[in-house]
């Protein structure tokens, strides 16, 4: 059965009423921005018991065990394909519902899957759930129309992701819907209204018509004292540890104080947003370094001169709960050895790490860089499957060792690496190519220089030559190989002086959007998303790390660089600050809990808050904007 309104054509399975595609009419290829066979059907343990369909609306009830009957009608309203639920209980007693007993299906069509199937079938769904709840469904080649969702009647606080999710899915995404009390004949109405849209802007501009609570604020990451300014124009209040500040000609300012997240709530007639500002701890380059020695630095024993995670609730260090043993670890834990070497370099590193430092420059050189060769991630055996996932940390690391004790051997090591790198067309990533060649022009090693921008360069002639869906043929669509691919053309063109790099890079620019999406939430605000399933702990786990989100900051930047275009510097410091906010006061870090919450009942166990991407998001903050 097929229902045509506002643009959209949603195809209904007749037995169960689930929407099981909708694509825009005006879209030649018929994309589905939904996927499964669930999408728009009450959430819970109930069966359909009726059903109808005329020209203008479909109509079907639902059954809920507990005597709930969820009554849902589709139709179109105001350009707008509205989905109208009412919950009733037709029992005898009071019902005490939970948030989350209750929700609404809407498994989008999400999964960074090869590149020429993204590209052409894939969206990349932002999903927000902040008492306003609203989704934002952008086609990974950024091709228009969007598709827009708005609750307009009633709120969610939070959505799940149900069934097993592969490594590149998003799951079943489930809008919970708020706890409440049902007496007999009581009734929980909401509507969710689609519609399609040209950009995120048309987005919120067409939530404003409709009456929805919308608000943006200058900053939500900041430093002790700054000001944050929310704009709204249907706001009433905004209220921050208590008080209440009325929104006045549209606006309401705070003074931030007190490091560490800060919850707000804004208000207006029926609706509300809940989120949280920042305000970031001084010192953090010290504070990190202290606790990476302190806490994550193996001192003796098999393992002297490792890092690794620290277990929270004990405070010990974590060898093989929770993550890998160091050998089994590939490069990632020696990320703090980076940020530890360029401290050093820039004459930050207290004396007494200085013996640590070698130490750990040692064991990951054993370890981890054999012949020419960087170990390959361990889980696939170099003898089944070479991979170069490791490749351009450990370029950054000899990179750094050479500043930090002038080692030209190191540099040398670095080019060797990235040329090797660069041979094998077998990664897209972000690389310190740039910053090894002039250090090699500097040092009069300019035929290995200009080997290496060669090798670089011929890497990079499919990307001129080939489209998007055949220069990335072979590998998962992500935010991985489309900011590395962006990056190595501006460093070509820093390198080079030819615009045709540039001119290229300008093509791949506004397709990286697609991973990002404004949020009031600062720990979300212009971050990638990708969800993980894992099975083990039964969770839900945010894996867009914010070393993955500083690539968004690097690209811009190096753009901005070259360009001076102003508004892609703004962008690269909003991503950056925002990554600035996994860190605690003790130097810790904590990525992935906010989202954790957002889409669990419970919490990560405390050994899974310690990663080892803080160590990069503050050697790359430094690269771009210098000490904190």
């Amino acid at each position: 059965m097929t229902f045509s309104a506002a643009g959209l054509s949603l195809y209904f399975n007749k037995t169960t009423f689930a929407v099981e595609r909708l694509s825009a009419d005006s879209d030649p290829e018929a994309l589905s921005y939904v996927t499964g066979r669930t999408f728009g059907l009450p959430y819970g343990n109930n069966f359909l018991t009726e059903s109808t369909f005329s020209e203008k609306s479909y109509s079907a009830e639902f059954l809920y065990f507990n005597e709930v009957v969820c009554t849902l009608i589709v139709q179109e309203r105001q350009g707008t394909i509205s989905f109208s639920y009412v919950f009733r209980n037709d029992g005898k007693e009071l019902l005490d519902v939970q948030e989350g007993e209750l929700g609404i299906y809407l498994p989008f069509m999400d999964s960074n899957d090869e590149a020429s199937l993204s590209l052409r079938r894939r969206v990349h769904a932002h999903l927000r759930t902040q008492g306003c709840a609203y989704a934002y469904c952008e086609r990974y080649s950024g091709a228009s129309p969007s598709l827009g969702m708005l609750m307009t009647e009633g709120q969610s606080y939070s959505y799940a992701l149900e069934r097993s999710v592969d490594r590149n899915g998003r799951g079943e995404t489930i809008l919970r819907l708020p706890a409440m009390k049902l007496s007999p004949g009581d009734v929980y109405s909401c509507e969710l209204r689609f519609f399609l849209c040209k950009d995120k802007e048309d987005l919120f501009r067409t939530a404003e018509g409709f009456g929805f609570l919308t608000a943006t604020a200058n900053e939500l990451v900041t430093e002790e004292g700054g000001e944050i300014v929310f704009r709204s124009s249907r706001a009433k209040t905004l209220s921050v540890a208590g008080k209440d500040i009325p929104f006045e000609g549209g606006v309401a300012r705070i003074t931030a104080s007190g490091e560490g997240e800060h919850a707000y709530n804004i208000r207006g007639e029926e609706q509300e947003i809940l989120g949280s500002y920042y305000v970031l701890p001084k010192d953090i380059p010290a504070r990190r370094a202290r606790f990476v020695i302190e806490h994550q630095f193996i001192g003796d024993g098999a393992f002297r001169g490792a890092f690794t995670a620290l277990d929270r609730a004990s405070d010990e260090i974590v060898i093989r709960r929770g993550v890998h043993s160091p050998l089994n670890l590939g490069g990632d834990r020696a990320a703090p050895l980076l940020f530890l070497l360029h401290e050093g370099a820039k004459g930050r590193l207290a004396e007494e790490y200085k013996p640590i430092v070698k130490e750990a420059i040692a064991f990951y050189d054993e370890a981890f860089y054999r012949g020419g060769e960087v170990m390959d991630d361990v889980r696939k055996r170099a003898r089944f499957h070479k991979r170069y996932r490791h490749y351009p940390l450990f370029a950054a690391i000899k990179y750094e060792e050479y500043l930090y004790s002038g080692n030209l051997t190191a540099l040398m090591t670095s080019a060797v690496i990235l040329s090797e790198l660069f041979k094998s067309s077998a990664s897209y990533t972000l690389t310190p190519v740039a910053l090894v060649v002039e250090a090699l022009r500097k040092e009069g090693k300019n035929l290995l220089a200009e080997e290496l921008v060669e090798t670089l360069s011929l890497w990079a002639e499919k990307l001129l030559k080939e489209d998007l869906y055949q220069a990335f043929k072979g590998y998962d669509y992500s935010e991985d190989i489309l900011c590395g691919a962006l990056c190595a053309l501006l460093d070509l063109r820093t390198l080079t002086g030819e615009e045709r790099y540039l001119s290229k890079a300008k093509e791949l620019l506004p397709t990286i959007s697609a991973f990002c999406f404004p949020s009031l939430e600062y720990a979300s605000d212009l971050v990638p998303e990708t969800f993980m399933y894992d099975v083990g702990q039964d969770t839900v786990r945010d894996v867009s790390t914010h070393d993955k989100a500083m690539h968004f900051a690097v690209a811009y930047y190096k753009y901005y660089a070259l360009t001076g275009e102003e508004k892609y510097l703004a962008l690269s410091r909003k991503i950056a600050l925002s990554c600035l906010t996994l860190f605690d006061d003790r130097g810790g870090a904590h990525p992935a809990k906010a989202a954790v919450k957002l889409v669990n009942d419970k919490e990560l166990p405390s050994y899974h808050e310690i990663s080892f991407g803080e160590d990069v998001v503050l050697y790359l903050f430094d690269l771009l904007f210098g000490s904190k």
